[in-house]
């Protein structure tokens, strides 16, 4: 009986208590647009699905961690641009085959070791995209669209994580069309 009446008489004690509570600083207000009107996407001629094939390379330029080799380009043709868009890029999306510290892509069913892809954007010097990064929406180049089409340059290279194996590098990545 001393128990319970111990429990109630803190259980009263606690619930009775105020807490402080800052009073409000400010609002943050959102604000978005959906579009209706899109794109149609050929990537090398392929249409939106498309396969890129990078050159076969020597391990011997890929020994050690940081060094690129490979480096192929992309791009991304798009036409049929309608409505109000004015300028588009290309969105490489988080997935299973992103590194989600570097943004490279991993080799996900291919026999190399040591190896990852790295993602470039071709209108801005070469520049390194982090798949899967909110920051694609403001570093990425946002390439003129207004007269319907445009042309998005991209490229990829091999990327060492360490020293490599020989073997096949085998990834992919989903993408989405930005507009602005």
């Amino acid at each position: 009986m001393k128990k319970l009446a111990i429990i109630v008489a803190l259980a009263t004690v606690f619930g009775s208590v105020n807490f402080a509570q800052a009073a409000s600083t400010g609002t943050i207000n959102f604000s978005g647009e959906l579009t209706a009107s899109t794109c149609d996407i050929s990537v090398d001629g392929q249409g939106a699905d498309a396969t890129v094939i990078l050159p076969t390379v020597s391990t011997s330029q890929l020994t050690a961690a940081n060094q690129v080799a490979g480096s192929t380009g992309f791009n991304m043709a798009l036409s049929n641009c309608n409505g109000t868009l004015k300028t588009v890029s290309a969105f490489f999306e988080a997935g299973s085959s992103v590194d989600v510290v570097t943004g490279h892509l991993k080799n996900m069913s291919g026999t190399a070791s040591g190896v990852s892809l790295e993602l470039l954007d071709a209108s801005n010097a070469m520049a390194s995209i982090k798949a899967g990064n909110s920051s694609q929406a403001t570093s990425t180049t946002y390439i003129d669209a207004s007269s319907g089409s445009a042309t998005l340059p991209y490229a990829v290279q091999y990327y060492a994580n360490s020293a490599t194996t020989p073997g096949t590098v085998i990834s992919n990545v989903v993408y989405s069309i930005q507009y602005k």
